[in-house]
């Protein structure tokens, strides 16, 4: 009886990682579990054949044995037959045949470079934007510029949003070159303010945010005036009544 190929089973290449490895076990179960295909006579044994290539593939010291068994069998099969690798081939030869290989490579890779800071940081025009309802009157869109300006020698990428629907400003990415700044508008929909009218233009960057808070003002609620009690109806009513008894 011929071995199976567990890579063909699970339609994978030698390549694949441990992550892609899992993943595709359970898509694979999901189309080939026998509870899900009760009118297929063969969904057992697809389960079991995935099953074991599973079995294998997703344990790291099976597969390491399982891809050695492989490599020799393709090359029983082509006559060609791989160079042994010696502990001379390089670096990571000679870390391979260490008992804790794990370790010493972990050791030899480099460590983290620290995190970038902005500095000077960059400085954001106006600090906050205020719009009075007397223009909202006046204009169905009212616009005001916001200005960022990057002082590092650094080029500064990042991301742009508002807070409300009714500021509309350049939603997606910006960038500003070193030493140098850029102007965004940001708009004000009359029609769509819901008060108290706050929101706010936000700018993030790996490594600094900025936000300019937008405010609406002018703005005054109605207030409803009560009647005072002699004069509610009801008051009215009983006094002219009880009048006709005096």
């Amino acid at each position: 009886m011929t071995e199976q190929d567990h890579y063909t089973v699970m339609d994978l290449t030698p390549a694949a990682s441990d992550a892609e490895i899992k993943r595709r076990y359970r898509a694979l179960m999901r189309e080939v579990h026998p509870d899900a295909n009760m009118r297929d006579p063969g969904a057992t044994r697809k389960a079991a054949r995935v099953n074991r290539a599973f079995e294998t593939l997703g344990s790291p010291e099976k597969r390491r044995a399982y891809d050695a068994a492989r490599r020799e069998r393709a090359a029983v099969v082509t006559g060609v037959r791989p160079r042994p690798r010696r502990a001379g081939d390089g670096a990571y030869g000679s870390w391979a045949v260490e008992p804790g290989w794990e370790d010493v490579v972990a050791a030899q890779v480099p460590p983290k470079r620290p995190p970038h800071v902005h500095n000077p940081p960059p400085t954001i025009e106006p600090e906050e934007i205020e719009v009075d309802v007397s223009e909202l009157r006046d204009g169905a869109h009212v616009r005001r510029p916001i200005t960022i300006t990057n002082p590092c020698d650094c080029t500064l990428r990042g991301d742009v949003s508002t807070s409300e629907p009714w500021l509309w400003g350049p939603i997606g990415t910006f960038e500003v070159p070193p030493g140098g700044s850029a102007t965004f508008d940001v708009e004000v929909v009359a029609r769509k303010v819901q008060f108290p009218g706050l929101s706010r233009a936000l700018f993030v960057t790996k490594g600094w945010t900025g936000v300019v808070p937008v405010k609406i003002t002018g703005y005054e609620p109605k207030r409803r005036r009560l009647p005072y009690a002699a004069d509610m109806p009801y008051v009215r009513q009983r006094r002219q009544k009880w009048a006709k008894y005096r």
